[in-house]
């Protein structure tokens, strides 16, 4: 039976709304997110044999995809879409039309292109792009040093670290970096380097609190409920520490809190 426009249209756009919402869950699996992707992908394949005109009532993001309108790195970049969605368009179009990731890094040659490059990028092409970046974004190279794992560039960030002229939010990612990199480096430190120049994430509280001891979590919660609330909820769940379960259900009962306090919660005791 031959599926209408709509369906087609409207399958895949029930599938893009679901996998960015899933792209920011903390309880789907890996394996569970790559099933989704290739269910996007064939839903997506489907539209480019069947849809191939642009239409006005075809969603936005499906309208670009098929029509190239994010072959170009500055052309997906001004597109109205979060950073994440920005580069899952990214890869559909490249399996779409079979090219890989160095479409992208070839066209690499500003600042401003730097994020949506470090999440696009795999290992062996951060380490390539890692000297590009030096060039012209060192806060970008720094990041990606750290967070794809290049081991082999360690002794250069620890040069960058006697560089006077690394501003503070610089100077705190590098720290992170060469942390994740394997540089004993105290995690309550790093937080308060990376909260006092405003740029401590989520997830690196997340993954310094997985390498602190006891002590240096629940000096990094008391840290950080003077400063911030909200990262000191998250700090409470990615403790693990049952200690807070009763401050968590405390806080649970205030309404601005009652979201990330459940979700701690469950991040400590499980579902």
């Amino acid at each position: 039976m031959m599926q209408t426009f709509t369906d087609l249209a409207e399958r895949s756009n029930l599938l893009w709304l679901q996998r960015v919402r899933l792209g920011s869950s903390d309880y789907i699996t890996l394996s569970q997110l790559q099933q989704h992707d290739y269910r996007l992908l064939q839903s997506v394949r489907l539209c480019q044999r069947y849809l191939r005109q642009q239409r006005d009532d075809m969603p936005f993001w499906l309208n670009a995809v098929l029509n190239n309108h994010v072959a170009e790195l500055d052309k997906i970049l001004a597109l109205p879409f979060a950073l994440s969605a920005q580069v899952l368009l990214a890869e559909l179009w490249l399996a779409l039309q079979q090219k890989n990731k160095a479409h992208y890094f070839e066209q690499y040659c500003r600042p401003e292109q730097s994020q949506f490059i470090c999440l696009l990028a795999d290992k062996p092409a951060a380490g390539r792009l890692f000297r590009a970046m030096q060039d012209f974004d060192i806060r970008s190279a720094i990041q990606i040093a750290g967070h794809s794992g290049l081991t082999m560039q360690r002794a250069a960030l620890q040069q960058l670290a006697a560089d006077n002229t690394l501003d503070t939010a610089s100077l705190a990612e590098l720290n992170y970096s060469l942390y994740l990199l394997g540089h004993h480096i105290d995690e309550y430190d790093i937080v308060q380097q990376l909260q006092s120049a405003e740029c401590l994430t989520p997830r690196q509280l997340q993954l310094l609190l997985l390498g602190a001891s006891a002590e240096h979590k629940v000096r990094i919660v008391n840290a950080l409920c003077i400063s911030d609330i909200a990262l000191a909820v998250n700090a409470m769940g990615f403790s693990g520490l049952a200690k807070f379960c009763p401050l968590l259900l405390e806080i649970a009962r205030e309404p601005a809190h009652h979201a990330a306090a459940q979700s701690a919660l469950i991040t400590m005791l499980g579902a």
